[in-house]
């Protein structure tokens, strides 16, 4: 049987777990021809990509990498710079401890810490949202304001800089995939160039205020290691990828969270009635719709076997995350949403040395922003239309528009 993988196609937007399904069964190690990328598939082999120490983050060691020639043309510099430094980029011993020392302010008990301005920003942000009276509202547009805003609120970022964040953010994420055109490429590195220049005047103001707040960025900056501290280019490295995160992870994930609960109306009822279903509805509606595409990068250091198939040193091997979280082998009747599913081995923010710094912070926006949504203040949404998924989109399946009419409950904008 002929198997074309065509993850640009609208079908596979709206529904790829057909593909992902025959993937699974027939050719768990895939190679999409392409991409010249091998594609992973089942979830064991998943958490082996995860954390194989022959497969780097650094997309410098794909085979196909333009190479040191790329960050050297005019306009590519500041791209350079930051990714010189960054997380997936160092050395084994530094990326350990730039972790270590970023840790510290993102720990589980740091992020309860942040539970009230979190919820302060989602209320700020629904009151916004439906100010105008509208009996439907795009929940993309709830969603999209939601983590960008609480990790300029922890950085301290001021408002004039913030829509340069979100710029810097959107060409982060679009500059660790393969395979990009010439001028895609440009558009990355003018958001990168842009967004250093945020990074210095942040950093730089904060580090000579005698009497700074006690913020996030403060925390970083004061971090200490022993006789280490982070340096500047450290520390624009890890905002680079907070930002990241927050910019567009908890975006999508919050708005797959809506949808699928608003299919369901049996668990969300049952959400609302225990509140204490929240971490695990959030889990399962990572599980259950993921919103990526392609998946996971990673670039092989040398030859090796990977579930029995050959790697060649610099292929581009991808791990389909939505594929494995509905792998029968690891999770049982996977096609069912079920916010009980006990102990879900949710690989969402990753595994190993990798797994994702934010990943705390991220499940508690998007634990803040559907408790406020549909448990407290608009208990009776419903879905308005089908969902518009961005299917031109290279790396995800972003919701544009998700029309949900949220009826009067008490959802009137707060004086």
């Amino acid at each position: 049987m002929h198997f074309d993988f065509d993850p640009d196609s609208e079908s596979f937007a709206y529904d790829p777990y057909p593909a992902y399904a025959w993937l699974r069964t027939n050719a768990p190690v895939y190679h999409w021809e392409k991409r010249d990328t091998l594609l992973l598939s089942r979830l064991e082999d998943l958490r082996t990509f995860l954390t194989h120490e022959q497969l780097s983050t650094d997309i410098a060691d794909w085979e196909h990498h333009p190479g040191g020639q790329l960050f050297e043309q005019p306009g590519f510099e500041a791209w350079g710079s930051i990714i010189a430094t960054s997380l997936f980029q160092l050395p084994p011993a530094d990326h350990a401890r730039v972790r270590k020392l970023a840790s510290v302010a993102l720990t589980p008990r740091a992020v309860r810490a942040m539970e009230g301005a979190v919820r302060a920003t989602v209320e700020r942000t629904l009151d916004d949202l439906i100010a105008n009276g509208d009996e439907v509202v795009n929940i993309r547009d709830f969603t999209e304001t939601i983590p960008l805003t609480v990790i300029c609120d922890l950085f301290g970022v001021p408002s004039q800089m913030r829509a340069g964040f979100r710029e810097f953010g959107l060409a982060a994420i679009r500059s660790v995939q393969p395979n990009l055109d010439p001028a895609v490429l440009s558009e990355i590195a003018n958001g990168f160039t842009q967004g250093k220049v945020l990074l210095e005047q942040l950093i730089e103001a904060r580090r000579t205020d005698p009497n700074p707040p006690a913020d996030l960025l403060t925390r970083l900056i004061e971090a200490r290691d022993e006789a280490h501290r982070l340096s500047t280019a450290e520390l624009m490295s890890l905002i680079f990828a907070l930002i990241t995160a927050g910019s567009d992870t908890t975006v999508h994930g919050t708005c797959y969270a809506v949808f699928t609960l608003l299919r369901h109306p049996q668990a969300l009822a049952e959400l609302q009635a225990d509140r204490s279903l929240l971490r695990s509805t959030i889990e399962e509606t990572l599980r259950w719709d993921s919103f990526g595409k392609i998946g996971l990068f990673r670039y092989a250091l040398s030859d090796f076997e990977l579930a029995g198939v050959p790697v060649r040193k610099g292929q581009a091997v991808s791990g389909l995350m939505g594929a494995a979280l509905r792998d029968p082998n690891g999770y049982a009747d996977p096609d069912r949403f079920d916010i009980h599913r006990e102990n879900v081995a949710n690989l969402t923010f990753g595994l190993g040395r990798h797994f994702c710094l934010g990943a705390n912070l991220a499940r508690t926006e998007m634990m803040k922003a559907i408790e406020i949504l549909l448990i407290e203040r608009f208990p009776h949404a419903t879905l308005a239309g089908e969902p518009v998924i961005d299917h031109h989109n290279p790396i995800m399946r972003p919701i544009d528009n998700l029309p949900v009419r949220l009826g009067a409950d008490q959802g009137k904008a707060k004086a």
